[in-house]
This record gives C-alpha cells, structure tokens and sequence, in this order.
C-alpha cells in the first residue's frame, strides 16, 4: 500500500471531483489513469485541451486529437508537484486558475504619461442621444443626472418620480434631488435600463455613474489607464476613456485643463480666460485716458466669459456619413 492516500468525491449536486495519491508507481498511477477515464465527467486532461487559450493553441500548432491529448498529458506532468499525481475532473480548467480574472496591462494605457490627473469619462447615449462626458466615480453609490441634460436630451418631467433625496458630497455637504427616473443608457456594447437620481445643479459631466452601474454590470475601473474593462458572458469587454470630453468652448471648466485636445497641445484651457495684460512696451506711451478704456474693456470682456461659465448643455443635429441623424450634447 503506498504510504499515504487519500480518496474523496464530492455530493452529486457539485460538478467537481478530485482524486489525490502521493508517491504512486507508475504502475498505481497507470491504473488510476485507466480507472478515471471510465468515469463520467471529463477528464483533466480534457478540460484542459476544451479551454480556449489552449484549444487555440493546439489549433495553430496543428495538433490532432493524439498530440492534443499527449501535450496535455505533458504540461500537467510538468505542472505536478514532486512525487505526487493529482487528477481532477472539474469545468472551467482549474488548472489554469480563475479565467474570470480582469488585468490592466500598459497596452490599456489611454494617456501618453503616466502623472495624468484625469478623470474618467466615458461616451455614452442617454435615449439615443449621445454624450461626451459619462464621469465614473467609485465614490458614488448611486447614478446622478443633471436636470439641465435631461432637458437637453428631450425627456418630459412627467417621467421624473418625484422624491426627495439627500446626495452627500465632498465636506458632507448635501443636495437634494428633484427625484429619479430610469432612462435607457448605453455605454460602449452595454445597454440597459438605468436609474438614475435628478439634480438641478450645473456640473462638468453629463451624467455620473456610481458603483450601482459599474456594481450591476461587474465592471472594473482604472482612473490610471483611462479605461473600464470586465467581461460579456465569456467575452472580454472594455470601454475606453473619452479622450476629448470638452471643446473650446467648453474650457472655462475646471477640469478641461487635463485634456490638452481641447485648445491645442501644451496650452492650458484656463489662459483663455481672464483678464490680459499688455506688456510696459505697449502701455508706456499711452495716456491714463487710453489705459482706463483698455482696462474697462478687459474687464467687460472677461465678465461676458464668466457669465457663459456654465450655459446649459444644448442638443445638436448631426448627420452621419451614412445619412442617419444622430443628437449629441
């Protein structure tokens, strides 16, 4: 009798079967292997050649059935711990660890450097009209429209289920909604009925999705590559960062500062705005009269920026190359 042994399977409800011996001959181990392949449930070495990386593999390789096999054979000998043999009947390769795992490698990275401060929007259609600027915050637990965009985007009032909410932010300081509602969202290949809490505050984003939305849907969020990534079934999903989420237009926010795309490689949204200063050379000839005109100018000008700080988003047409007619905001 070998030395140490030990045999267990699980209730019948479970779909796993496990069958650990140490220090087998070759012999014992050969009629283990025999043993095994009479029960029902695949193999080990089958679900290892089922699993798509390695189906895919074997497919390139141009194996056949034999050499399939004994390739699966050898990876799992090599796979072995010292004088030990371990054989499992179990789905979803075990051998291979979780499938289910979702990484961020550099090839995900949106930005050109790593010491970005962005935040992350994504692109989206709310109703099928479409919006650049979808912020993703973890920090929210729930999803937040403005009142301002739901307008925008054509949908009656009637639809908002009044109720009051307190929506605490930064300092504890709350806001209270108007109500909420749900409206059909989509996000990259995501598409579904969502709720969402209605504000009447002006904001930067069109619309924040909390941890409900990213919650519902198993998604995972990195602010570092620009990106959402989780899976469709089996599939592999991910959705990209917006990488222009303002226009010039759109620069006097805060935020707008991270994105250079909007006024120009290097420049900095915000020097748009203000008050200009001429140089002494230009101002040393000229008359208190001249300076006073060119200072109230200044001033007038800058007050019309400030005052156009945060118009309400407006719906646009625009037709596709295709001849069909989308919205955007």
């Amino acid at each position: 009798m070998p030395e140490e042994c030990y045999l267990g399977a699980l209730s019948e409800q479970q779909e796993a079967a496990a069958v650990t011996f140490h220090n087998l001959t070759e012999a014992e181990t050969s009629v283990m292997e025999r043993y095994l392949s009479m029960k029902q449930g695949p193999t080990a070495s089958q679900v290892l050649q089922r699993n798509p990386k390695f189906k895919s593999l074997f497919d390139q390789l141009g194996f056949g059935p034999q050499a399939r096999e004994a390739a699966a054979v050898a990876l799992m000998n090599i796979s072995a711990e010292s004088n030990s043999h371990r054989f499992t009947a179990q789905p979803q390769g075990s051998f291979l660890g979780n499938d289910n795992a979702i990484v961020f490698t550099d090839e995900d990275m949106e930005v050109p450097y790593s010491e970005h401060r962005r935040p992350l929007y994504l692109e989206g259609q709310i109703n099928d009209v479409f919006i650049r600027r979808a912020l993703v915050d973890t920090g929210s637990s729930v999803n937040i429209l403005p009142l301002s965009v739901l307008t925008a985007a054509g949908i009656p009032l009637s639809k908002i289920v009044q109720s009051q909410t307190n929506i605490s932010g930064f300092g504890n300081k709350s806001e209270v909604t108007v109500g909420h509602l749900q409206v059909n969202l989509k996000v990259g290949p995501i598409r579904s009925l969502t709720k969402f809490y209605v504000v009447d505050v002006d904001v930067a984003y069109h619309a924040l999705l909390g941890r409900s939305w990213l919650n519902k849907h198993k998604l995972m969020v990195s602010t570092y590559h620009q990106c959402v990534k989780g899976r469709i079934g089996l599939r592999p999903l991910r959705i990209p960062g917006n990488e222009a989420p303002f226009n010039k237009d759109e620069a006097h926010y805060s935020e707008a500062e991270f994105y250079t795309e909007c006024t120009g490689v290097g420049s900095n949204p915000s020097k748009n705005f203000g008050t200009y200063l001429l140089s002494w050379t230009e101002i040393r000839d000229l008359s208190n009269e001249e300076l006073i005109s060119i200072v109230d100018r200044e001033r007038k000008r800058h007050s019309e920026v400030n005052s156009h700080a945060y118009d309400h988003p407006q719906c646009s047409k625009v037709m596709l190359p295709d001849g069909h007619t989308v919205y955007r905001l």
